[in-house]
C-alpha cells in the first residue's frame, strides 16, 4: 500500500498557537498520532515523568473500554523564547483504534506539530501506513495539508528482534524526508531527542507564519559627532574672546589708549612670566589649534601692547 499524498492547503487562522499577553507564554499543541499499541502513551508518560514537577501539569487520562487518550501541559526549560515570550507545551495522544476516529479528529484540531509513533514490527507495517493514511485525511477534513503541519517520526521498538530497518521504513512511511528517530519508548532513548526536534520546527513554523506579529525594526539613532575631545571648549572660549573683542574696537584703539605706566620699583611682568621668577601660567592648553596666536596674545599683554593683544 502506498501513502496517498493531499494538496498542499495553507492551515486557516484558526489553527493557530494561542498566545497569552498577560503572561507572555506561547501555547503549542502536539499530537501524537499513530497506530494502537505502537507507544503513543508510553511516549507521553516518558516525557511527562523526565520533566521537572514544577514545570509539568498533570498527567490526565481519558479512558476509553479498549484505549485511552492522555493529555497534560509543560513549560519545557530548553525551548527557546519566541519575541520575548516563553513556550508552553500542551502534549496529547489520540486512540489507536480506527473506531475511534471522531476522538482521533477532536484531539487534532489545532494542533501545530505531530508526532508519528510507527510500530517498527513487520507485521505492524500495515496498520502503521493505515494511521498515516488517516492522519492524512482527517488533515484534509479540517483544510489543512499533511505537507504543511510540522512533523517528526519515532521508529519505535527498535530494542525488538527482527524489527525492520530504518531505510526499510523510511521508504514506506517517510518518502518526503520528515525527521525520523529510531525510539525505544519503554525506557525513553530517542524520546525526547524527537520531541526537542518537533519543538524547534513548530518554532520556526510559527515565526514564519507571523503568529507573534511582524518583528519590530529596531530604531538606529545615529550617534552624535562630538568632534575631537576639546575640540567644544576650545570653540566656544574662541567665540567668546570674539564678542570681547567685537564690544573693545569702538571704545579701544591702538592711538586712543596708551598704554599703561608702571612704576621704576615695579617693572611691567614679562611675557610668560610670574613674580617671584616663577612661569606664569599659559592659556595654550585649552587653544591647542591656535598655540602660536595665543603665544603673541601673552606676549603682548606682557609688554603692555594692550591694544595690539585685543586686535
Amino acid at each position: 500500500r502506498r501513502f496517498r499524498a493531499h494538496p498542499l492547503l495553507s492551515p486557516p487562522a484558526s489553527e493557530m498557537a494561542q498566545v497569552n499577553p498577560l503572561t507572555r507564554e506561547l501555547l503549542v499543541k502536539l499530537v501524537y498520532y499513530g497506530p494502537g499499541l505502537g507507544g503513543k502513551t508510553t511516549s507521553l508518560q516518558h516525557v511527562h515523568g523526565a520533566s521537572p514537577a514544577e514545570a509539568r501539569g498533570q498527567l490526565v487520562s481519558l479512558a476509553t473500554p479498549v484505549d485511552r487518550t492522555l493529555y497534560f501541559d509543560f513549560l519545557p526549560l530548553r525551548a527557546r523564547q519566541v519575541r520575548g515570550h516563553h513556550v508552553r507545551l500542551q502534549l496529547f495522544t489520540v486512540p489507536g483504534q480506527v473506531y475511534f476516529n471522531a476522538t482521533r479528529k477532536l484531539v487534532l484540531t489545532g494542533a501545530d506539530g505531530l508526532v508519528f509513533v510507527a510500530d517498527s514490527q513487520p507485521e505492524r507495517l500495515d496498520a502503521n501506513l493505515e494511521s498515516l493514511e488517516n492522519l492524512a485525511a482527517n488533515l484534509a477534513e479540517q483544510g489543512r495539508s499533511l505537507d504543511a503541519v510540522p512533523l517528526v517520526l519515532q521508529l519505535n521498538k527498535r530494542d525488538l528482534p527482527g524489527v525492520l530497518s530504518e531505510d526499510e521504513l523510511r521508504q514506506a512511511l517517510n518518502p518526503r524526508g520528515r525527521p525520523q528517530f529510531g525510539t525505544v519508548a519503554t525506557t525513553g532513548e530517542g524520546v525526547i531527542d524527537a520531541l526537542d526536534r518537533l519543538v524547534d520546527d513548530v518554532l520556526d513554523d510559527l515565526e514564519a507564519r507571523g503568529v507573534l506579529g511582524e518583528p519590530e525594526k529596531p530604531r538606529h539613532t545615529p550617534a552624535p559627532d562630538f568632534g575631537p575631545v576639546g575640540a567644544g571648549l576650545e570653540d566656544a572660549l574662541e567665540e567668546q574672546l570674539e564678542v570681547a573683542r567685537a564690544a573693545s574696537r569702538p571704545i579701544v584703539s591702538e592711538e586712543l589708549a596708551p598704554a599703561p605706566s608702571f612704576e621704576a620699583s615695579e617693572p611691567p611682568p614679562a611675557a610668560g612670566r610670574a613674580h617671584g621668577g616663577e612661569s606664569a601660567p599659559s592659556w595654550t592648553p585649552l587653544f591647542p589649534r591656535r598655540a602660536a596666536k595665543v603665544r603673541a596674545i601673552e606676549a603682548a599683554i606682557g609688554a603692555g601692547r594692550w591694544a595690539e593683544a585685543i586686535q
